[in-house]
C-alpha cells in the first residue's frame, strides 16, 4: 500500500522555517499563524510601567515596557464556532519559553472587558531591549507566571 499522505487524501502542513532568535510564533485555533519579530513588537510598546517582582527569596521592582497581551490577541482571527454564545471565552493562551517553561492564561482573564489581568509582552526589561519578549503579569502577587524568552503563543479552544 502507498504510504504517501498526499495519495491518501491527508493534507500535509508545509514545513515552517526555524524561528530566528528574535521571533515568536502565534499559532493555534486562529485564522493563520503569525511570526512576530521582537523589534516589530517593541515598535508598538506602551509607556513603561514599574512592576513588583515577588518570589520566596526576593521582593523587587522592575521597570518594563511592552505590548499588552490583550492588544496582540485582539488582532487575531479566532476560529469561533458560529452560534456559540461568547465562544471567545472558551479560548486559552499557552505561553512557551525557549527553555520549555509554560504558562496558561484564559482569554477571558486577559480581556479588559472581563478579567483584565493586564498581562504584558515586555520587550524592554529594566532598560534592556530583550531578544524575545517576557510575559509579565503585573497584578499577580507572585512572579510565577512570568515567562522569559517567549518563543510561542498557542491560542486554543478548550
Amino acid at each position: 500500500m502507498d504510504a504517501n499522505p498526499r495519495t491518501l487524501g491527508v493534507e500535509v502542513p508545509a514545513q515552517r522555517p526555524a524561528l530566528k532568535a528574535d521571533e515568536l510564533l502565534v499559532t493555534g485555533d486562529i485564522g493563520g499563524d503569525w511570526v512576530i519579530a521582537t523589534p516589530d513588537l517593541h515598535a508598538h510598546a506602551r509607556d513603561p510601567v514599574d512592576v513588583r517582582y515577588v518570589t520566596n527569596r526576593c521582593d523587587e521592582v522592575h521597570h518594563v515596557q511592552g505590548v499588552p497581551l490583550a492588544d496582540l490577541l485582539g488582532r487575531l482571527d479566532l476560529r469561533v464556532e458560529p452560534g456559540h454564545k461568547m465562544d471567545r471565552l472558551n479560548f486559552v493562551v499557552l505561553a512557551h519559553s525557549e527553555d520549555g517553561y509554560r504558562v496558561v492564561l484564559s482569554l477571558a482573564e486577559v480581556d479588559p472587558e472581563f478579567g483584565g489581568c493586564s498581562a504584558i509582552l515586555a520587550t524592554r526589561y529594566n532598560g534592556r531591549l530583550l531578544t524575545r519578549p517576557t510575559l509579565v503579569t503585573p497584578r499577580d502577587a507572585r512572579s510565577s507566571r512570568y515567562v522569559r524568552g517567549v518563543c510561542l503563543l498557542r491560542v486554543t479552544r478548550v
